[in-house]
């Protein structure tokens, strides 16, 4: 908003002269990507954003549906969405800034990721799907959420990948609060920051014992 009442008081003219350098930089940029080879970008960048027509094609209230809309959230970068796929006594001991917080550690990984479910198991009232991820680079992750049916809508009670966003999440907060960056290692991070980290990384464990009063999932 500030930037826009201060455009106002300058003219046209100027703020023509001002951008044409940069708007014929960004033209000359735009060409030389295009002489570039553009033939093999799509096949080293495989399509693995999660189709409507993917999520149709699981049950209407399965939990194996929930869990795709969830992961189509988080490629599309949907975070108030994804926040809201957590059972509500979670945000609540957690926080919601922190869970988003933490999901948009990996952000930018989330479009290129498609997970294929490897297995749905129920225990009590609980129902966990392991699934896998591959990278870009070929190597493998298995990762586990496990879900909970409350008045008909699926919710999420514990996410295997969040344990390591919310450390790290937690970490950055210490080193951007006490040291105003990020180091350039992450094994160069403070103690501070460590023991916020190890804290956060516990946070799921402690509402699953205390919240569900169960060991585990």
């Amino acid at each position: 908003m500030r930037i826009g009442r201060g455009l106002r008081s300058v003219s046209r003219s100027t703020l023509f002269k001002v951008a044409l350098p940069f708007f014929a930089a960004w033209v000359v940029i735009l060409g030389i990507s295009a002489c570039g080879d553009t033939s093999t970008a799509t096949e080293r960048v495989p399509d693995n954003l999660i189709s409507q027509a993917e999520i149709r094609k699981r049950q209407p209230d399965s939990v194996e549906r929930a869990f795709l809309e969830y992961w189509s959230d988080l490629q599309y970068q949907s975070w108030a969405e994804v926040a809201a796929y957590y059972e509500p006594a979670f945000r609540e001991s957690v926080g919601t800034a922190a869970i988003i917080g933490g999901k948009k550690i990996n952000g930018s990984s989330y479009p290129q990721l498609k997970p294929v479910i490897v297995r749905v198991r129920e225990k009590g009232d609980f129902t966990t799907i392991n699934y896998s991820l591959i990278f870009i680079d070929g190597s493998k992750e298995l990762a586990s959420v496990t879900w909970r049916k409350d008045d008909g809508s699926w919710q999420l009670v514990y996410d295997s990948r969040l344990d390591a966003e919310l450390k790290q999440y937690a970490e950055n907060r210490v080193e951007l609060e006490q040291n105003g960056a990020l180091p350039t290692e992450a094994s160069a991070a403070s103690p501070p920051a460590v023991r916020a980290g190890a804290v956060a990384a516990q946070a799921q464990a402690r509402f699953v014992q205390q919240a569900l009063g169960l060991k585990s999932l």
